[in-house]
């Protein structure tokens, strides 16, 4: 803040000044030295005029400081004002804006003196002061004495002011949680190392209720940190295993069976959606929980009732618009849930049971791609469906209606993911194997795990395997659902890539995608 400069009243020794000898008026050395001492002698200027005089003079500069100091004052405070009503908190745009308020104040103080009539019988002396011009005059008569003093003081005062404002335009960031992986750039020519690691549970294939056992785990997810999510269905919950951590965390159900809010019953399918919330299919309470990411305390998103038939669920799978496709194999259908809604629309299969590409018969794994098209392990008839968005009518992509181990034919296909190619890879339940298509349908499969013919405990070995899902990085996660673990098989890729394909492509450039 600044001051204007203050113009200052005339200056009391201007009222003592002596008077100086004039050559234009005949006036004695002694009459002046007379003069001079009477002026210069303080007691004999009237002491009524001098004090009202002083008074005043300091009451204007009083006022005049207090009105500055009040401005000042007053500057500051509508500065905070401004900058208290202009702020605004956001997350994300933040302008800066300068206000600059001036003020500007003229006081004028008047201050006039008493005049005095003085009446002296020899000589009569009157003086005029006006500013610095003084005139003296002698004559016999009455001498009055007026003097007017005005002092007027122009204070401009500037207020600047500095407000921080903060823009209103808030935009909220929600980092979405991965809802499902796909490997995006999975080599055509990829191959996965036929020894598998174990992830979760007991290498040996026992079963147990600890933190580091499963008891016939079922479904299975793997999330953009590579968390592994177990569906641990005899054990009543879901475990939630780390990156190289052999110990799981319990994030829904509390191990015993119920259906409490706490609980579950068989739990068949998870699968975590675009929020980090934990979406569940309790399969023996009929009914679709959802744990909100950090609670263990579930929220029933749809259950079985006369208007909304939700049988034995056997898998779960959220799409992009974060829906909710449900395979329910008691009554031959995949039920499509949107958001906010416990009203299921039939998407495939519905009705008896049959082998009509309309028709499904106790399916269990279900796919959906970026696309919005659905894949069905549709297990007694031995076949994986494929629907186009929209349509109830499907197309046999893998298997053919007939039981068998060759490569052309499924026992109880039972889980299906599907590759950036359009590669199918099926969990063959029966056989003990994951068995691979391409997009050519008549040259049959080709087993890529669990290829020994025999199912056992062995790493290089699957015995009912019950799920299969990628990692980030195209490795295959698989439930060893008869052994109690989950085992993880590496993807290979040759090092200058595939002949028809960069030979850049490696580990680090399989990117993963989200639904």
């Amino acid at each position: 803040m600044s001051t204007g400069t203050q113009a200052v009243a005339p200056g009391l020794p201007q009222f003592y000044q002596p008077i100086e000898q004039s050559t234009s008026h005949a006036v004695s050395p002694r009459t002046v030295r007379q003069v001079n001492t009477s002026i210069g002698r303080i007691p004999e200027i009237p002491g009524n005029s001098l004090k009202t005089l002083n008074q005043r003079f300091l009451v204007g500069k009083v006022a005049v400081v207090a009105l500055i100091f009040a401005l000042a004052v007053a500057g500051v405070f509508y500065g905070v004002l401004v900058l208290r009503s202009s702020t605004t908190t956001t997350t994300v745009e933040t302008t800066t804006t300068t206000t600059t308020a001036t003020t500007t104040t003229t006081t004028t103080t008047s201050t006039t003196s008493t005049t005095t009539d003085t009446t002296t019988s020899t000589t009569s002396t009157t003086t005029t002061t006006t500013r610095t011009t003084t005139t003296t005059s002698v004559t016999t008569a009455t001498s009055t004495t007026s003097t007017s003093t005005t002092s007027t003081t122009s204070t401009s005062t500037t207020s600047t002011t500095s407000t921080s404002t903060t823009s209103t335009t808030t935009q909220t960031t929600i980092t979405f949680a991965p809802v499902g992986i796909y490997a995006l750039n999975i080599p055509t020519c990829a191959t996965w190392n036929d020894t598998g690691l174990t992830m979760a549970g007991n290498s040996n294939g026992t079963l147990g209720s600890d933190l580091g056992s499963l008891s016939a785990p079922v479904s299975i997810f793997v999330d953009n940190n590579n968390n592994l999510f177990v569906a641990d269905r005899d054990n009543a919950r879901v475990l939630k295993f780390v990156p190289n951590a052999t110990i799981g965390i319990i994030v829904a159900g509390n191990g015993t069976i119920g259906n409490g809010s706490n609980q579950l019953s068989s739990p068949k399918g998870v699968a975590i959606d675009q929020y980090g919330d934990i979406i569940v299919a309790d399969s023996s309470n009929y009914r679709i929980q959802k744990f909100v990411n950090g609670s263990t305390i579930g929220i029933t998103l749809a259950e079985n009732s006369t208007i909304n038939p939700l049988g034995q669920m056997r898998d779960l799978h959220i799409d992009v618009n974060n829906n909710i496709y449900v395979t329910d194999s008691d009554n031959n259908q995949v039920g499509k849930f949107i958001p906010f809604s416990s009203i299921g629309v039939v998407v495939a299969g519905g009705g008896p049971a049959g082998p009509g590409l309309n028709q499904l018969s106790s399916p269990f794994g279900n796919f959906i791609d970026p696309n919005g098209t659905l894949y069905v392990a549709d297990q007694l008839n031995f076949r994986v469906m494929k629907y186009d968005p929209g349509s109830l009518n499907g197309t046999i992509v893998a298997g053919n209606g007939t039981t068998g181990s060759t490569a052309y034919l499924l026992a109880q296909p039972i889980a299906v993911i599907v590759d950036n190619n359009g590669y199918i890879y099926v969990a063959d339940y029966s056989n003990g194997r994951v068995m691979k298509w391409t997009t050519n349908y008549a040259a049959g499969g080709v087993c890529i795990i669990g290829c020994t013919g025999t199912t056992g405990v062995a790493a290089t070995q699957l015995r009912g395997p019950r799920d299969l899902k990628f990692d980030r990085y195209g490795n295959i996660y698989i439930t060893d659902q008869a052994n109690h673990r989950i085992q993880k098989f590496m993807i290979q890729i040759p090092p200058l890539g595939c002949s028809s394909e960069s030979s850049t492509l490696n580990h680090s450039s399989l990117v993963h995608g989200f639904f």
